[in-house]
């Protein structure tokens, strides 16, 4: 007999607790570390495990009735644990399992684990949001009486996450096991921590059961073999120890070197990197590289009034701008390519889609224009009065236009169709830097400062998600991590603040007695780089927000500062408004180790070529310049970069007098290490 709505089915008359429905394509590494953490978690030493679940890879046999197979673990499952991504919604074998329960159980033992894409739920029509929710099949449209409980596991995607020694694993693994046994979570934590003391107390019973067997003569030998290997320990830290102050000084010695002897300061600094590869090393070496660099190229155009410019995503073209045109040239050459020709008024920024294949240019004729770039044909027009800048969705199906004091747009770039109009304060845009707007990595979400809170969007419909609250003063930026879970904020507050995008929950905050301008995170999301009102670039670690350096620009510029990290995170180029000259910095340590020369014109736009390799440097009264930045490397490149710059090797009588250590120390320092980074 099918059991009454919300009624619980005994347990006893069940052989598994929980059946597991789920996506082979999209969680194969969460359904497995979810049925054995169920499994494994709070059993008592003397059974085989906690409960038993039903998951379709482990418990199938070989049969031709494949669906059989699944409706009897179906028929024997106590629970039904629906794993939601939008790959489950769409499998046929899933619906036909949310089917089956639907038809036969009710859904107050049916369970959602969410796993990736979107769900949402509306109050007003009591049942999920469908406009929004992508992660659920639709055979659960008015399926439930109110708003069901949710275990959401987006974030688990890494073994190291899926496991019972990740604290945040073993929660969600403790509440969703109190839930199917029926127990308070405080209780399953106690049965769980018992069953632990209990096998600990075993296996050390059994170890000196077998200790005291081998006898006195073995209990010897390992403790000589114990007393051996801490010994064998603290030589190699001391060593260790050693090798890296011995790397430090020689670094120091390097440096010293480089104004009288450039050459042995690059082979100094080389060996202070392979005797240990540590941050004073690593930074001695980039400065004995390079202290003065000279442009690789000129790129004229524009006529030479304002020339700005950036790479394309491959790296192989330069993008220019400056007057009613914009240009496309070949990076190794400067020769023009392309010419984009239709506005009449001049351009105020221009910039590739994330394939390279167009070109978007905001113009002050009010307009803003996406081409082809390999044709230079207009494609399409937008209109928006006083328009000074714009931002693509990196799929490129949408566009946000700014003008200061107006509201922004939302467009579909497909057809040129207003989709939105979106509160907006004002238009805080630097050089060619939008920088209280942000879209996702993905293009699901825009996130855009307003005259209080910065707010998030679904970009498909234009829909306000929720705000950000925490900030005191006016939020100055805005932007995504690269892996889309994350938000920066910087605020005149004195606060940079990290955020989860998926909700907008504060997560950490970064503080300076200053307003802060411009954060944004590293390449690699390890580190939250934020400017401060006196002009000093501030670098901590986005997870603890331990702080990394800080790079304070000297002589203090009178004019506004901008900055962009390198692709690798190892370098940090910046530049203010009233000088031709940019900076590059070392981000771990905050050293200067290079100047871009630039004999006229004031710089507007900084720009890294993808690899890292080249910057491209866009100014006012001077054309743009492309300069080689093989220094903004890993250790690797560096040292091979110094292998290239220098032939020769140090002589036996600079051996003798920089890489002798003294007599004390020659005990415990080795060979120096290898080439690594």
């Amino acid at each position: 007999m099918n059991p009454k709505p919300n009624e619980r089915v005994a347990t006893s008359i069940h052989k598994f607790r929980a059946f597991i429905s789920y996506s082979h394509a999209a969680d194969h590494r969460l359904a497995p570390a979810l049925q054995a953490g169920l499994q494994r978690f709070a059993k008592p030493w003397y059974r085989l495990r906690a409960m038993r679940v039903f998951r379709d890879k482990t418990g199938l046999a070989v049969t031709p009735d494949l669906w059989g197979t699944i409706q009897n673990g179906l028929t024997n499952s106590e629970y039904f644990l629906l794993l939601a991504s939008p790959q489950s919604a769409q499998s046929k074998w899933v619906e036909q399992e949310v089917d089956w329960w639907l038809r036969n159980r009710s859904t107050s033992q049916l369970l959602i684990v969410w796993t990736d894409g979107e769900l949402a739920w509306s109050s007003a029509a009591a049942d999920f949001d469908w406009g929004i929710t992508n992660a659920l099949t639709n055979k659960l449209k008015n399926a439930f009486a109110r708003e069901p409980l949710f275990l959401d596991l987006r974030w688990g995607k890494s073994d190291t996450d899926l496991s019972l020694r990740h604290p945040k694993f073993a929660d969600a693994i403790a509440s969703l096991s109190a839930t199917l046994q029926g127990k308070s979570v405080d209780e399953l934590l106690w049965e769980d921590k018992k069953a632990m003391r209990l096998l600990r107390f075993a296996s050390f019973a059994f170890v000196a059961l077998a200790i005291a067997a081998l006898g006195a003569l073995m209990v010897a030998k390992h403790a000589q073999d114990l007393a051996k290997a801490l010994s064998n320990k603290q030589e190699t830290e001391e060593a260790s120890q050693a090798n890296q102050e011995f790397s430090r000084s020689l670094a120091a010695t390097a440096r010293n070197q480089q104004p009288s002897d450039p050459e042995l300061g690059i082979l100094l600094a080389s060996e202070a990197a392979q005797v240990a590869p540590t941050n004073e090393a690593r930074s001695a070496l980039r400065q004995s590289l390079a202290s003065m660099l000279k442009p690789l190229l000129i790129v004229r155009g524009h006529r030479e009034q304002e020339c700005y410019a950036t790479f394309s995503p491959d790296g192989n073209k330069v993008l220019t701008w400056g007057d009613e045109t914009a240009q496309i040239h070949d990076a190794a050459t400067g020769k023009v390519q392309v010419e984009l020709r239709g506005h009449t008024n001049e351009i105020l920024e221009a910039f590739f889609s994330n394939d390279g294949a167009r070109v978007y240019t905001v113009s002050e004729d009010d307009s803003v224009r996406l081409w082809d770039a390999m044709t230079g044909r207009s494609l399409l027009e937008i209109r928006h009065a006083g328009v000074s800048a714009a931002l693509t969705s990196p799929d490129g199906t949408r566009l946000v236009t700014l003008a200061a004091g107006e509201k922004a747009l939302l467009w579909e770039t497909a057809t040129g169709t207003k989709l939105t109009e979106l509160d907006y304060s004002e238009n805080s845009f630097l050089a060619d830097q939008v920088r209280d707007a942000s879209f996702s990595p993905d293009g699901s979400r825009l996130a855009k400062c307003t005259t209080l809170d910065p707010v998030i969007y679904e970009t498909k419909s234009g829909k306000l998600l929720f705000a950000l609250e925490g900030h005191t003063k006016p939020v100055r930026s805005i932007r995504f991590s690269p892996d889309g879970n994350w938000l920066i904020t910087s605020s005149e507050d004195g606060t940079a603040r990290r955020w989860r995008a998926g909700d907008g929950k504060p997560d950490n905050i970064f503080k300076q007695d200053a307003a802060l301008f411009d954060a944004q995170f590293s390449p690699d999301g390890k580190w939250v780089a934020a400017r401060d009102a006196d002009t000093i670039i501030h670098l901590w670690e986005a997870d603890t927000g331990k702080k990394v350096s800080d790079i304070e620009i000297r002589p203090k510029p009178a004019e506004p500062v901008v900055y962009t990290f390198s692709p690798n995170g190892e370098c940090l180029l910046s530049a203010s408004f009233d000088t031709a000259t940019a900076q590059l910095w070392e981000t771990r340590t905050g050293a200067r180790v290079a100047q871009l020369t630039g004999e006229k014109g004031e710089i507007r736009t900084l720009h890294f070529s993808p690899n890292g390799k080249q910057i491209i440097v866009g100014s006012i009264f001077a054309p743009a310049r492309i300069y080689s930045t093989d220094i903004s490397g890993s250790l690797g490149d560096l040292l091979a970069l110094a292998r290239r710059r220098v032939t020769r090797e140090l002589t036996a009588a600079e051996r003798q007098q920089y890489l002798v250590r003294p007599r004390a120390d020659q005990k415990s320092a080795p060979t120096p290490a290898k080439n690594s980074d």
